[in-house]
C-alpha cells in the first residue's frame, strides 16, 4: 500500500486527503472514508483509516480519507440556506429521530457540501492520480455515514448545488433527512448494531422503512452486536453469522463502482 498524503481537494477551505494506492499505483475505482466525532472532531489520520485502507487496496481500491469542516456554525451560511437549514431541522424531529440536533444541523450540511466537493475532485482528478474508473463511493462511520447518506439523497435545495457519490455504505449512521429517498438514488449499506447510544438503532430503521415504502435501493444491516464503535471493530475484523466477513459485504457494496 502506497499513500499520497495531503492532496488539496478544495482550497477555498483548505481541506485535504490522503490517498491510499495499491503498490502497483493503480486502483479499479475510489472510495472517500468520512470519519466520524459527531461533525466536532475528528480527522483523517485516524489509525482506523489505515486499517480501512489496508482491505481496501489489497482488493485494488484505492481509499481516499478526507478531512471536512468542523463545528461550522449557522452563520458559516448565507440567510436562505440558514432558513433552509432550520426547516429540514425542524422536519427531522417531526420523523421521530432521536439524534441530537447537532447531528443534523449547520455542521452536518458543511460536511455533506465538503464531500461533495471531494467527490468532485476524485471524479475529475482520479485517472491522473491512478483511479481507472470514474464512479466514487463513500464510506461513512458515525457523523462521516450520515453526511454521506444526506450526500446520497440531498435536501431539495442543495439538491444541484453537491455531487452525489454512487455508492455508500454507512456504519452506525442514520438517514436524518428521510423524506428525500426514491427509487432512483445510489444504493446504500446501513450496518448498525443495538445499545448504540449516540445513533439509535431505531433512527436507521426509520430511513429503512421510507426506502421500502419508496423502492429506494437503501438497505438496513443489523449486526445484533452492540455498541456505537463496536461496529467499526466488527465491520474490519469479524463475521456474520452465515460465517461471511463483514469487510467482504462491504467491498462487495462498492463492486458496482468498477469500470466505467
Amino acid at each position: 500500500m502506497k499513500c499520497l498524503p495531503d492532496i488539496v481537494y478544495d482550497a477555498d477551505n483548505h481541506l485535504l486527503l490522503d490517498l491510499y494506492l495499491p503498490d502497483s499505483l493503480e486502483a479499479d475505482a475510489c472510495v472517500i472514508y468520512a470519519h466520524g466525532g459527531g461533525f466536532r472532531k475528528g480527522g483523517r489520520g485516524h489509525v482506523e483509516a489505515l486499517h480501512f485502507a489496508k482491505h481496501f487496496t489489497d482488493s485494488g481500491f484505492a481509499l481516499a480519507s478526507v478531512s471536512y469542516r468542523l463545528d461550522t456554525p449557522a452563520f458559516a451560511f448565507n440567510a436562505r440556506d440558514r432558513a433552509h437549514i432550520e426547516g429540514y431541522m425542524a422536519r427531522s424531529r417531526k420523523v421521530g429521530l432521536t439524534l441530537s440536533p447537532k447531528l443534523y444541523g449547520p455542521a452536518f450540511m458543511a460536511a455533506m457540501e465538503d464531500l461533495s466537493k471531494a467527490v468532485s475532485f476524485l471524479w475529475m482528478e482520479g485517472q491522473s492520480i491512478g483511479v481507472k474508473a470514474p464512479k466514487v463511493g463513500v464510506l461513512g462511520v458515525s457523523a462521516g455515514g450520515i453526511a454521506a447518506l444526506a450526500l446520497a439523497y440531498p435536501p431539495a435545495h442543495w439538491r444541484h448545488r453537491v455531487s452525489r457519490p454512487d455508492a455508500v455504505v454507512a456504519i452506525s449512521s442514520a438517514i436524518v433527512q428521510p423524506w428525500r429517498l426514491d427509487e432512483d438514488g445510489p444504493p446504500c449499506l446501513m450496518i448498525h448494531g443495538l445499545r448504540d447510544r449516540v445513533v439509535h438503532l431505531q433512527n436507521a430503521r426509520i430511513g429503512a422503512m421510507r426506502a421500502e415504502q419508496v423502492g429506494a435501493p437503501v438497505t438496513l444491516h443489523n449486526t445484533r452486536v452492540s455498541g456505537h464503535l463496536a461496529q467499526v471493530d466488527l465491520v474490519l475484523d469479524g463475521m456474520t453469522r452465515h460465517g461471511e466477513r463483514y469487510m467482504q459485504l462491504v467491498l462487495d457494496e462498492f463492486a458496482r463502482l468498477r469500470g466505467a
